[in-house]
């Protein structure tokens, strides 16, 4: 292919050192939003309907001035070039919108990320609500020192001794993984089912953490990295292997298909309207988080817009699932680096030039370590 990879490897790691050192997630989330969730739940309970205020932290001008002194860093023609060029350019959008506070740059913008919410899975989100009543709740009897400890044994049998585990305080999910600093994060205090451990090992280490392995091993940096529009092929691959591996639960599944009506009413109306969506479905604290998930950011919650990202969870194992039922043999394209189906057509000529390996860490392997080292005792 006659490519420096020197040449954008370097430039990748300056690019993305400067987009990744925006916390998007922190700017967007509120500083009041305890006091926001007591005003609202009462003025609810009493029969009043509101759109809450938010405030936010501030933003820094140091951002701007990294995007802008990265600009014009030299890779030479090629994908990957106008992948850095997206990512700089996008992340400029991310840095208005934040400042802003505009309901249409910032819905611009979380669409140029995670795309637009597919009439697919709206309908899809309905029927599985209908279909899937709530299960009834099981005893959570592991605790997060012991869930480290056997996501710890996974990743050593895997042989990524690169790869730390452990606790986080502040965090909201109960697990997440931060792949540009190889780690695995367990919410401390945190209590999970054997089930549940299961399937997140799979959907955590199965999915994201081997498609930055496998992407790190790759001769194009870039590989490594989720370009836009990778997030939905990401959830719906973790998903997919949920699946796959009999490992899916039906409660995630509802709250999935909940967060796809929440950004598809947020496209269309403020805060309050979203939150009268999905009450039907769910308990009225729920139905305030998801509100908030997809009008945090604004400051006026009554507009239509705001960060619509969560559909992608069940939109992406929509598509994937109907990508890989016609085409199975791309799952070792799409595990072999964090890029989205929209790049496999690119990604086939890449392994064709030798500039992109087949996975080496694969998510078969994940599976059967899971079933060995989690056992209910």
């Amino acid at each position: 292919m006659g490519v420096d990879l020197d040449a954008v490897n370097r430039a990748t790691r300056v690019v993305l050192g400067a987009v990744h050192n925006i916390s998007y997630a922190h700017y967007i989330t509120p500083t009041n939003l305890t006091q926001v969730r007591t005003d609202f739940l009462d003025a609810h309970d009493a029969g009043r309907a509101v759109d809450p205020r938010f405030e936010y932290p501030p933003i820094p001008g140091e951002h701007a001035v990294a995007l802008d002194a990265v600009r014009d860093v030299p890779t030479g023609a090629g994908p990957w070039r106008e992948a850095l060029d997206r990512e700089l350019r996008y992340a400029r959008a991310g840095l208005a919108a934040l400042r802003s506070r505009d309901p249409e740059a910032m819905t611009s913008y979380s669409q140029s990320q995670f795309g637009d919410v597919a009439a697919a899975a709206v309908v899809g989100a309905y029927r599985r609500l209908g279909e899937q009543p709530p299960t009834a709740g099981v005893e959570a009897t592991w605790s997060s020192d012991r869930v480290v400890v056997a996501m710890g044994r996974v990743l050593a049998e895997l042989g990524l001794d690169d790869w730390t585990i452990g606790h986080s305080e502040h965090m909201a999910a109960r697990m997440s993984v931060v792949g540009r600093r190889r780690e695995v994060r367990v919410k401390r205090g945190a209590t999970f089912t054997g089930a549940t451990v299961r399937r997140l090992i799979v959907h955590e280490i199965g999915t994201h953490v081997l498609r930055t392995a496998n992407g790190l091993r790759q001769p194009l940096h870039l590989l490594a990295h989720g370009i836009p529009g990778y997030l939905g092929t990401e959830e719906g691959l973790a998903v997919w292997h949920e699946q796959q591996a009999d490992m899916v639960d039906p409660d995630v599944m509802r709250r999935y298909a909940l967060r796809v009506i929440a950004c598809d009413t947020a496209l269309r109306a403020g805060f309050r309207a979203v939150f009268d969506a999905v009450l039907p479905h769910t308990t009225a604290t729920e139905a305030f988080d998801l509100a908030v998930r997809v009008k945090r950011g604004l400051l006026d919650t009554s507009a239509p817009g705001g960060y619509i990202k969560d559909h992608i969870y069940l939109g992406g194992f929509i598509d994937v699932t109907n990508h890989l039922d016609r085409h199975p043999g791309d799952h070792d394209l799409l595990m072999g680096c964090k890029w989205p189906l929209s790049e496999v057509p690119l990604l086939r000529t890449l392994l064709d030039e030798q500039s992109a390996l087949l996975p080496h860490y694969r998510v078969d392997e994940v599976v059967d370590l899971t079933r060995a080292v989690v056992a209910e005792r």
